[in-house]
């Protein structure tokens, strides 16, 4: 019987493993890799500083406030003007500050300073602060040009007030200031008309509801 001759079979080399390009890239930018590393690292520490010094600057501004609002209660007006004007200067930007402003233009009226304050108050609202502020600035003003007897410009420093108020009884509050205003100008059904808007669009339990609702039965004589 003939031998059978078997084929030589050579086996296939095992196909090379798929090269990954992901690790393939990472393997090739390894030195950038690093440098990324650190560089998150660096951001992430400085963010923290940055926050972490926002917040000590808040707080060392709030201590300075408060030594003013003391001097000023205890009526020292010229400790009280210089504590608020450093605040006002020493953290620029921060609430602590937008409050010295204000609280330095108090200082103002109190000592007779009316007109001052309210060129100083005009400029501070003129330069954008936030509404909170903003709005406590034109009542301000408008209290202090009813001062100075300039009934028709101090109705329209209530009236911007009313608008940029953030709460209702802020609201309220300077548009009782348009309606007295408009009645020492001579303009009292205009400032029926405000009344009137006061008692039916806001709630009986704001506060100073009580008070539009008084005020315009007395002009009214009791007809509301």
């Amino acid at each position: 019987m003939a031998s059978s001759v078997k084929p030589n079979v050579t086996t296939p080399a095992a196909a090379p493993e798929a090269e990954h390009p992901v690790v393939d890239w990472m393997e090739k930018n390894k030195k950038l890799l690093t440098y990324a590393g650190v560089a998150v690292g660096v951001i992430a520490v400085g963010t923290w500083l940055f926050i972490e010094t926002g917040r000590r600057k808040e707080s060392a501004a709030s201590d300075a406030l408060d030594q003013a609002r003391s001097a000023l209660e205890s009526g020292n007006l010229p400790a009280a003007s210089g504590a608020f004007q450093r605040v006002a200067t020493s953290y620029s930007g921060t609430d602590a500050a937008y409050q010295a402003e204000l609280g330095l233009n108090e200082v103002r009226l109190a000592s007779g300073q009316v007109q001052l304050a309210v060129d100083e108050l005009r400029k501070f609202a003129d330069r954008g602060p936030p509404a909170f502020y903003a709005s406590g600035a034109w009542a301000m003003m408008g209290g202090a040009l009813e001062n100075l007897k300039k009934f028709d410009e101090a109705a329209k420093a209530y009236t911007r007030a009313a608008d940029l108020a953030v709460e209702e009884y802020r609201r309220v509050d300077a548009l009782i200031g348009v309606a007295r205003a408009g009645r020492l100008a001579g303009k009292e059904k205009e400032a029926i008309d405000v009344l009137r808007g006061v008692v039916s669009k806001f709630g009986k339990d704001v506060p100073g509801v009580a008070e539009a609702k008084v005020r315009l039965a007395e002009l009214t004589k009791g007809a509301m």
